[in-house]
């Protein structure tokens, strides 16, 4: 049987599901093959939180109504809920996970939903994520790790089902660019998501900027030659923004680089 037929059979056991929904990768091939299986049977949900870009949440409206899923929208301010948020221990993403679950969970009882779904795969597994252990915890499915669904297999599955995430890079919410230890607040969240917007803007693709101390950006991208050539200008736009000191990270990007720093 094809991973997609055993993926489909799985689903289509549970009588409801809630499918975590960001609108990246794995939750949209997730949510559409909930929506495949269940029908009306089935909500992507999202959390609309400040750790979230603004442009995410828009994609993730549009590709749910692409996809023809009910969407769900569910508002939730982590540090509102758990104070110790803000100080980003080395636990957070475990922190963060176990309020968002609650909060799923609740919604989910008062809605007469019996499973929630997210989309862990396997590759997943083969990194640090604190966050795992919260959805274990919790009781969220993972119907690709159970399928043995690796990151690549999902790139595949999703172009070969026409969706147009197939080949988009990875999302991760607005703390991945906080080192432990440095407190979260709105302020920087909004510096870090502008200035990356600023980037876009200039035509750069895949871009971080990470927020360290004394409010110095790390901007990580792989267009050095461009990043120089504009150099001026991207100082004075995120200087603009509050940060004290611009850099450029000579290694270029590369997803999870936190981790290196985590106690």
């Amino acid at each position: 049987m094809k991973i997609l037929s055993r993926l489909d059979a799985s689903i289509r056991k549970k009588k409801n599901l809630v499918a975590l929904f960001s609108g990246g990768l794995d939750s949209t091939l997730l949510a559409r093959l909930a929506h495949d299986a269940l029908g009306d049977g089935c909500v992507a949900l999202t959390i609309d939180s400040p750790i979230m870009a603004r442009h995410e949440l828009a994609h993730a409206r549009e590709v749910a109504e692409l996809i023809g899923i009910t969407h769900v929208i569910v508002p939730l301010c982590e540090w509102e809920e758990d104070p110790a948020f803000v100080q980003n221990p080395a636990d957070r993403c475990y922190l963060c996970k176990k309020i968002r679950h609650s909060r799923v969970r609740s919604w989910a009882n008062d809605h007469g939903f019996e499973t929630i779904a997210e989309g862990t795969n396997a590759t997943d597994l083969e990194d640090y994520r604190p966050g795992l252990e919260a959805s274990t915890q919790a009781g969220i499915w993972q119907p690709f790790v159970e399928h043995h669904v690796t990151k690549q297999m999902i790139r595949d599955l999703s172009r070969e089902l026409g969706l147009s995430t197939w080949d988009m890079p990875n999302t991760v919410c607005l703390c991945s660019r906080f080192p432990c230890g440095l407190s979260i607040t709105p302020e920087r969240l909004s510096m870090v998501e502008e200035a990356e917007r600023v980037l876009r803007g200039l035509g750069f693709g895949v871009v971080r900027v990470r927020i360290f101390p004394y409010e110095t950006a790390v901007v990580e991208l792989d267009d050095h030659q461009g990043a120089l050539q504009s150099r001026d200008l991207i100082v004075a736009r995120l200087r603009a923004l509050g940060f004290t000191f611009v850099t450029l990270d000579l290694e270029g990007f590369e997803s999870g680089r936190m981790n290196r720093v985590i106690p």
